[in-house]
Parts: structure tokens; sequence; C-alpha cells
């Protein structure tokens, strides 16, 4: 009588599995024809959905050139408004300092949503942006990875690394005055935004600039600190109002419903703004 409970029990554990499985594979399915459905009356590309709730339809990729470098194995989708803000900055950059290269790591996925490492980078909107860095002699210098600064500009990771000031605050400038792509934050650590400003107030810089500086730079909370990159995000497109919600749930102020339901955000979730505390190098 044991021997057949045991079997009995095995049984029905087997059952159990196969039938959770089914459910998966199921849910999977019905994932993606959720997903058909909300974009079959979005034309052309679209950021739907929140930042860290979010998805990417008829995303463009993000390519390097010779004045920007996509890390490599990053997921560098986005809306076409963030792409060629990026290739744009880059290439203003270049042009007033030679020999600089923008060194890009994450956007989103091909058709956003969840992204390992990161809390946000769901909707198209996001990049991570690595700092421009100076050797020891003050003379641009290449990376291929992200490295962490403290306030001073050291780099804690490679000794001859500094934080260059100059090529950095030419980054936030150029995002800044961008004509065609408003940018809504830009999230890095408060002694390295200290460290920017303070710069930027040296070189006496418009008050008007100086002042949306000090508004769209900041360190959010409970997410990586951002000491190794810059984190862009840029404001809802236009033509995307529609689908497009400018904040993250469950931080700020929430965009009018979307158009098309959102598969990806059943519910909304209490996730970070942006990048989740990063993983060890």
């Amino acid at each position: 009588a044991a021997k057949k409970a045991e079997l009995a029990r095995k049984a029905d554990a087997k059952k159990a599995e196969l039938a959770k499985k089914a459910d998966v594979k199921k849910a999977e399915v019905a994932k993606k024809d959720d997903f058909k459905a909300a974009t079959k009356d979005i034309k052309g590309p679209a950021s739907v959905g929140a930042p860290n709730r979010g998805f990417l339809v008829r995303g463009v990729k993000l390519r390097s050139s010779r004045s920007l470098k996509v890390r490599e194995h990053a997921q560098s989708w986005g809306v076409p408004a963030l792409v060629k803000l990026l290739q744009r900055a880059a290439g203003k950059i270049a042009k007033h300092h030679p020999k600089s290269v923008m060194l890009i790591g994450d956007l989103s996925q091909k058709s956003g949503g969840a992204l390992t490492g990161h809390n946000s980078h769901q909707s198209g909107r996001d990049a991570d942006v690595g700092f421009y860095v100076a050797n020891s002699k003050g003379q641009a210098a290449t990376l291929k990875h992200f490295v962490a600064f403290d306030g001073s500009g050291k780099s804690t990771q490679v000794t001859w690394a500094q934080f260059d000031d100059a090529r950095n605050w030419s980054l936030v400038e150029a995002l800044l005055t961008d004509k065609e792509t408003p940018v809504r934050y830009i999230f890095v650590s408060m002694p390295l935004r200290a460290r920017v400003l303070a710069f930027a107030a040296k070189k006496k810089v418009a008050k008007e600039l100086y002042t949306k500086a000090e508004s769209v730079l900041m360190a959010p909370r409970d997410a990586d600190v951002h000491d190794d990159h810059f984190h862009v995000r840029i404001a809802c497109p236009e033509t995307m109002k529609g689908y497009c919600q400018e904040e993250s749930n469950g931080r700020g102020p929430v965009a009018k419903a979307t158009k098309a339901a959102d598969p990806v955000a059943v519910a909304a979730a209490p996730a970070a703004a942006d990048d989740a505390p990063k993983p060890a190098p």
C-alpha cells in the first residue's frame, strides 16, 4: 500500500509539473497575442507605456560610428528620436573635441520590455552613456567599458583615468540644447552632478542653460548611484503622446492612459525610475 501511495504521489507530481509547463507556454503565447493586439493600430515606431513598464514598437538600432561606440553586447534599440539625438550629440563633441568617442551602453531590447540589470530601459527612451575620460596627462582616452569616478574626478577602478570635466559638460550641453529632441532627465551621482555644474558655472554658461542643467541632472533614489555613466531619458515624442507615458510607474505624475493596453504592464509596480543596482564587473 505504501509503495502504491508513493507511485501515485510521483504520478501526481509529474502531472502537476506538466500542467505548470503547459500554463507557462499558454501564458507566453497569450503575451505574444496581446502584444500583437496592442500594437496593430500603431503606425510607425512607438514608445508604449512607462519607462519601467512598457515596450517598443518598430524601434531602430543605434550603431557605432567614428564618434560613437556601442559597447559590446549592449542592447541598442530605441525610438528614432533617441538614436538620432545620441548621434548628433556625439558628432558635436567630436567636432569641438577631436578624438572624442562617445561610449554607449544599453538602450532597450528590440521590442522593449524588461532588460536584465535595469528597472527601466523598457520603452526605447532610455540610454546609458559612458563618461568622457582623460588620461593622466589630460588627453582624451577611449575605453571599452564604463569607469566609475568619485567627486574629485578620480576613477575608483582605473588609476590613470580622470573625469573629463570639459567634454562631460559638452555632452550635457549638447543634449540640453538639441533643437529636435527634448531631454527629460539625466541621471548621475550627486558628487559628479556637482562637479559638472561647477564646471558650467566656471565657464559662465548662460543662466537659462545652467538652470535647465540643474533641473535635468539628478540622482534618483533606490537605484544605481550612476557614478560610471549618465543615464539619459528623452521626453515622449509628440507623435507618440497617445501611447507613451512620461513617468515610471510608482514615480511622479502619470501621463494619460495609453491608447493601446500595455501587455507588459498588467498592473502598476513600484519599480525604480532608472537602473537597478549595477552587477559586479
